[in-house]
């Protein structure tokens, strides 16, 4: 691959992708969380609404666990959403169609490790 110039970087950098987000601020989400979960919902077919998620942390993972565990499923995924958003279009939260699919999309896409308990 050939090597880019320095106006082809800054290119790159400040091309603005869904949501209202530039390539260099994906790159330093990504660089400062590790990981990030794009998320785009079609709303219309003109209208796309994208958020981006930083990957939970314990304490955010402690909470939805306590709140599915008393049966509060929804109120789960929806802490889950907010408490992970770093940037992109807000109404992605607020727009109820588009909360709820977000909500069920992230909730999904957590990544618990399989384990074995053995009695012995």
């Amino acid at each position: 691959m050939a090597k880019q110039t320095p106006d082809q970087v800054k290119e790159t950098l400040n091309k603005v992708l869904g949501g209202n987000v530039t390539q260099g601020e994906l790159d330093a989400w990504k660089e400062k969380f590790k990981e990030v979960h794009i998320v785009t919902v079609h709303v219309s077919d003109n209208e796309k609404l994208t958020g981006y998620f930083k990957k939970p942390n314990r304490d955010i993972m402690a909470n939805c666990v306590n709140l599915s565990q008393e049966g509060k499923v929804f109120e789960a995924r929806e802490f889950l959403a907010l408490n992970t958003f770093i940037g992109g279009d807000k109404t992605i939260l607020s727009n109820e169609d588009a909360a709820i699919i977000t909500q069920t999309k992230l909730w999904t896409s957590l990544n618990f490790l399989k384990a074995e308990v053995v009695k012995y």
